[in-house]
């Protein structure tokens, strides 16, 4: 059985993602710093920072950050108890102070929009992005193979992203701030050690970002979505919470997917989930958004927040006591019925589950080799880190599936039959299970022990498949 569908993995990565691609909305620029007493301990005495105000910030609620006080007293309170914080900076002039303070750190792409067009060109495709800030540093964070879409002379027209650079654009930054489990930090007097590795994310919202398709390129949709086949539109998570401004932002924004569709048919759209910090507003969002597109990428621990969101606490519960490919399995099939999407990815750990909505125009077969293809390009990220390029591919063929992936597979063809469903003979060879309405394939995956990366992996798995699945391989 494994042979069988090792050999599929040497397969599929013998060929190439010939789709043309669009990633929106989300890029910025990332910049990782590594803290340790050293890097954080000339902050306690910088005259930029009043430490006795710091201390009495300690232990309060910190909405966003001003100032340096601010600043180093959620840093202090995210260390002492191990939280991962995602906080905004509202005054971008310490960007400038930020860069002096951390002369050590590592800046890259960020942002689900970025990740997708830099990978896709990476693998071959051709990738557009369209992104509402493009600064010079931005657009150097890109491939040189990425293009994007702009207006010229009221023409659409489709040019490398150098050309296409906007100086006065300002620069959406992320700084993420990352530490190690039993690191220890003394601060003015206060000695702290991390109970766990986590990171504190410090977020920037400049003018002119917004997660929406300028005016001036709105009219001329349709024709760009004649240049697509897959869209990847990211940044939903980004809506406004509040109920009128949410129906708003959300009918434009949908309004905006049905001109990209209006003159192709054969477009496909495909969004990754990324939770909104509104469960009410975020179950608004979901709906609309399915509304308009075809494919679902989540993982084993984001599905149990949407599940409960919409009242589906039995099959939450389920995969919180027991998680594997039945109960994962049946929690997609509630979302999908909820929501409507025909096609959802769940990526875990060693199998992927996928559910397709029944008539689908790409065949099963086709769908479970886009997903090893999907699989190989995650082992190569996290084996080497960075952009995959499609010449490593050869490589992710030598390295068997996980067993994780095959003891699934027993596991779920048990678990039907118990329930009375008839599951072919060759369904572990296989992994396709056709039902009255949909389909499943439960799809081994490769485990890489200790990978160098696990950022954006789960872009990296959805955006690949489904670009694969639509390049008529």
């Amino acid at each position: 059985m494994q042979a069988v569908w090792q050999n599929r993995v040497k397969a599929a990565v013998q060929r190439r993602i010939t789709a043309h691609t669009l990633a929106a909305f989300n890029t910025n620029v990332d910049v990782v710093v590594h803290l340790d007493q050293a890097k954080l301990e000339p902050l306690a005495s910088h005259p930029r920072i009043d430490f006795p105000a710091v201390e009495r910030l300690l232990g309060e609620e910190i909405p966003a950050v001003h100032n340096g006080n601010e600043f180093l007293a959620v840093l202090m309170q995210a260390l002492q108890e191990g939280k991962s914080v995602h906080i905004v900076l509202r005054d971008l002039d310490m960007l400038s102070w930020l860069e002096e303070v951390f002369p050590e750190r590592v800046e890259s792409m960020g942002g689900q929009a970025g990740i997708i067009a830099n990978q896709m060109a990476a693998l071959g495709a051709h990738s557009l992005v369209y992104t509402s800030l493009l600064s010079k540093k931005q657009a150097s964070m890109f491939f040189p193979e990425v293009d994007v879409p702009v207006v010229r002379d009221g023409q659409l027209a489709i040019v490398n992203v150098q050309e296409a650079v906007r100086p006065q654009d300002q620069i959406k930054e992320n700084w993420i701030f990352e530490y190690a489990k039993d690191e220890r930090f003394e601060l003015g007097g206060h000695v702290i050690v991390t109970p766990r590795a986590n990171r504190v994310i410090l977020a920037t919202r400049p003018a002119g970002v917004k997660m929406a398709f300028d005016p001036q390129i709105e009219e001329l949709l349709p024709e760009l979505g004649r240049t697509v086949d897959v869209a990847f539109l990211a940044g939903y998570h980004y809506a406004p919470t509040e109920e009128k401004e949410l129906a708003a932002y959300l009918e434009s924004a949908m309004g905006s997917v049905r001109k990209l569709k209006a003159h192709n048919p054969k477009l496909r759209l495909h969004f990754e989930y990324v939770p909104m910090t509104a469960e009410e507003a975020e179950k608004t969002m979901l709906k609309a958004v399915a509304g308009e597109m075809h494919s679902f990428g989540i993982n084993e621990n984001e599905i149990k927040r949407v599940l409960r969101a919409f009242g589906y606490e039995h099959e939450r519960e389920a995969i919180d006591s027991n998680e594997c490919s039945y109960t994962l399995y049946d929690g997609t099939l509630r979302l999908m019925e909820e929501l409507g999407f025909s096609r959802i990815q769940l990526h875990n750990l060693g199998y992927y589950v996928v559910l397709l909505k029944k008539p689908y125009d790409v065949s099963w077969e086709h769908v479970r080799q886009s997903c090893l293809y999907a699989s190989s390009v995650n082992a190569m990220k996290a084996k080497y880190g960075g952009y995959v390029l499609q010449e490593r591919l050869a490589e992710a063929g030598e390295i068997p599936l996980s067993s994780i992936g095959f003891r699934q597979l027993e596991m779920f063809a048990e678990e039907m039959r118990r329930r009375g469903v008839q599951v072919p003979q060759n369904f572990l060879e296989e992994g396709i299970l056709e039902l009255a309405d949909h389909a499943v394939l439960i799809i081994p995956a490769h485990v890489v022990p200790d990978p160098v990366s696990t950022v954006g992996m789960g872009d990296t798995i959805s955006s690949s498949a489904y670009a694969y699945e639509h390049s008529g391989c």
